[in-house]
């Protein structure tokens, strides 16, 4: 059968609308993928876990804050938030470390900004000489090896870190399991691009001036386009205390995350002091926290699952 010219020109047109069809099905499908696993975790009933520096109460847990071993057993143990602490080195490899300088814990001296990365791989921790500073890219290579939806909390991170980072392609694939925190309200342009989550402070200037709603109001708008928010907060900041807050939040996808570790006078008020159940406890009722931070992330897990939540 010999096909006419109008009939091949309807031919290569259907074939057209197919493909366009078939690519955007599968648009759609990896949307609804890449969808449902940034919301697994964020989209959670319950409260998250949020692990300190890494450090997990399991047997195998090695006494270094930071480290890759521990960041696994995190991950094994399905704990939701693994809070880590980011420096770059002098030529530009983001690393694992919290202090300001690593005289006091490692055997080395100075700073990590000015040291390569060379200098800093040869560095050992003094609480286990097995153990030396990590770099990002291999937790958030462990991170996509587990194919887990846990979420990494990068601390000390600037905006500007945060644009180095994302310039060495480290966010791409998990930037929906990223995390980073600072005092500016608004998402900064750094953390836009790189599609990453955002989690404000509480200012220190508001702490002791949560009482109205007039200031809750304030915070709430404020935390438009944020995924979560670091509470600091005294005994009188009575309507963050009794849950007013989380509520609000939770209204606009916002999420109140509560640091259960140390504490001080504006990061904790005094009676909420202390990483233990009684605490824990205050932190979700009446206080509505979606997310506790913790040195104790499987003691914490074991008890929301007894407190059913």
């Amino acid at each position: 059968m010999v096909m006419t010219d109008k009939s091949q020109k309807i031919l290569k047109i259907s074939a057209i609308v197919l493909g366009v069809l078939t690519l955007g099905t599968f648009v759609f499908l990896g949307v609804r993928r890449l969808s449902r696993r940034m919301n697994k975790v964020l989209g959670k009933n319950g409260v998250l876990v949020c692990s300190h520096i890494t450090k997990i109460d399991a047997p195998q847990a090695l006494n270094v804050e930071n480290n890759l071993a521990n960041i696994q057993l995190c991950l094994d143990n399905n704990v939701e938030i693994i809070e880590m602490d980011i420096q770059i080195t002098k030529d530009g490899v983001p690393v694992l470390f919290h202090d300001n300088d690593l005289d006091s814990k490692t055997n080395g001296n100075g700073s990590i900004s000015n040291k390569t990365w060379s200098e800093v791989s040869q560095i050992r921790y003094i609480s286990n000489t097995s153990q030396g500073i990590a770099t990002l890219e291999s937790a958030i290579q462990l991170l996509k090896k587990s194919r887990k939806s846990a979420i990494y909390q990068l601390d000390k991170c600037s905006q500007q870190e945060i644009g180095q980072i994302n310039k060495l392609g480290l966010f791409k694939g998990v930037e929906n399991q990223i995390l980073c925190k600072g005092f500016s309200w608004q998402k900064p342009q750094t953390a836009q691009e790189a599609g990453i989550l955002w989690m404000p402070m509480i200012p220190t200037d508001l702490v002791g001036k949560m009482s109205n709603m007039e200031t809750i109001n304030k915070i709430v708008a404020n935390c438009q386009g944020s995924e979560f928010l670091e509470a600091q907060f005294s005994d009188q900041d009575s309507l963050l205390i009794d849950g007013t807050l989380s509520k609000e939040l939770q209204k606009i996808g916002c999420n109140l995350f509560v640091v259960a570790v140390a504490g001080a006078s504006t990061t904790n008020g005094k009676s909420f002091r202390g990483d233990s159940p009684k605490q824990w406890e205050k932190m979700i009722k009446p206080m509505g926290a979606k997310a506790i931070m913790t040195n104790k992330p499987i003691a914490l897990k074991n008890f929301l699952q007894q407190f059913g939540v």
